[in-house]
This record gives structure tokens, sequence and C-alpha cells, in this order.
């Protein structure tokens, strides 16, 4: 395991819909989607974790080293990519 988590976000087409690209290994399970956080309060640990420490977040998919997230537009981006950042840090470290 690296002993930093980096965090590089790309932006798309839809100003509420950001990838955050990590360099970790956030699941081992393929693909998972969670459209709202009632979902995400049953699915994997990380995705408890993100739900329960980022507010903003409306929808999450998390691939291998990817999270798509999709955002409430009265969260701004920067506030969010930083508690995700800071989450994940203690998660791994």
């Amino acid at each position: 395991m690296s002993e930093y988590v980096t965090v590089e976000v790309e932006y798309g087409d839809d100003a509420n819909v950001a990838e955050l690209y990590i360099n970790q290994v956030l699941t081992g399970d393929g693909e998972e989607r969670y459209q709202n956080p009632a979902a995400g309060d049953l699915g994997s640990p990380i995705a408890q974790m993100l739900f329960t420490a980022v507010e903003g977040i409306n929808s999450l998919t998390i691939s291998e080293d990817c999270l798509t997230i999709q955002r409430d537009p009265d969260y701004p981006w920067e506030a969010i990519i930083d508690e995700v950042r800071d989450a994940l840090r203690d998660w791994y470290l």
C-alpha cells in the first residue's frame, strides 16, 4: 500500500459529475453503483464511509481506482473533494 493517498479529479460535461482517480485499490469486487445515500448505507464498507463522511454526494460509482460522484448542486466541488480526500486518507492510513 502506498504511503500517500492521492486524488486526481476530472470533470465532464455535466457540472454535477466528477471522476476522482485514487492511487489505492477501492474495490476488488467489480464496479459498485449507489444511486442515492440510502443505497450507499447498505453498500460496501467504503461506500458507507463515504456517504457518512462526505456531505453533498447524491450518487456514487466505485471502481478499482476511481470514484464517480454526482453531487448535490448546493455543495461546492472544492468542499466535496477535500472531504473525500480526507476520508480516504483516514481510511487507508
